[in-house]
C-alpha cells in the first residue's frame, strides 16, 4: 500500500511539473541548495538539540565534530533572536560577561585556550555609558569551536560551561554541558535548559 501512494505521488509531481527536466536531477539540486543554505547547522547524528522555548532570546544547539585532520572539537551553535546580542570573547577589553565556554581539568581530555568563532566578530564603538569605548558584539547566529583532544580510551564524563551575558535584557547565562564517551564514541549534551 506504501508503494503504492509513494509511486502515486511520484507520478503526481512529475505531471504538475511545468519544467522539462530531470526529476532525480531536481531532486539532487533541491538538496544540495538545502545543504548549501545550511552549512552553519550542525547535522551530525551526534549533535544535541536544545528543545526550541519561543521566550528565549537565543537557542543553542551543540555536537562533536571531526576535523579534516581527525581531530574534535566541541561545535556551539548559537541562534540570536530578535535584537539578542553578547560579547564575544575575542573582545580586546575586560568585560564580565564575555562568551565563554571551558571543560572542567580532567585528565580524560584537554582542550585548547582560543574559540574559534564564525563568523568573526567585528570590533566597534559603542557609546552605551556602561562600555563608552569599542567591544565585539556578536549580533548574528554564530558558531564556536573548541578543539578537544581525548586522552583516555575509558569511558568517561567530563562535565563543561558555557558562559556569557545575553543584551539586552542583561542576564548572566550560565549553560552546564556534559561530554560522555561510550565504546568510544563521544557524544555532548546540555544539563540543563536556557
Amino acid at each position: 500500500m506504501n508503494r503504492l501512494i509513494l509511486c502515486s505521488f511520484v507520478l503526481l509531481c512529475l505531471s504538475c511539473s511545468t519544467k522539462n527536466e530531470d526529476p532525480v536531477k531536481a531532486i539532487a539540486s533541491s538538496e544540495a541548495e538545502i545543504t548549501s543554505t545550511e552549512v552553519n547547522l550542525p547535522l551530525n547524528p551526534l549533535a544535541f538539540k536544545e528543545p526550541y522555548n519561543p521566550h528565549s532570546p537565543y537557542h543553542l544547539d551543540l555536537k562533536i565534530e571531526h576535523t579534516e585532520t581527525d581531530a574534535q572539537q566541541l561545535v556551539v551553535f548559537i541562534t540570536l533572536k530578535g535584537d539578542a546580542h553578547f560579547v564575544s570573547p575575542h573582545a580586546k577589553r575586560e568585560f564580565k560577561g564575555k562568551f565563554s565556554m571551558t571543560i572542567d581539568e580532567s585528565n580524560m581530555l584537554t582542550t585548547e585556550d582560543h574559540l574559534i568563532e564564525v563568523p568573526q566578530s567585528v570590533e566597534e564603538f559603542d557609546s552605551h555609558h556602561l562600555i563608552n569605548g569599542t567591544v565585539n558584539w556578536v549580533r548574528d547566529n554564530t558558531t564556536y569551536k573548541l578543539p578537544i583532544q581525548v586522552i583516555s580510551e575509558k569511558d568517561f564524563e567530563v562535565t563543561g560551561l558555557i558562559r556569557f551575558t545575553i543584551e539586552p535584557r542583561c542576564t548572566l547565562e550560565e549553560i552546564p554541558f556534559k561530554v560522555h564517551q561510550k565504546s568510544g564514541i563521544l557524544t555532548v549534551e546540555l544539563v540543563g535548559g536556557c
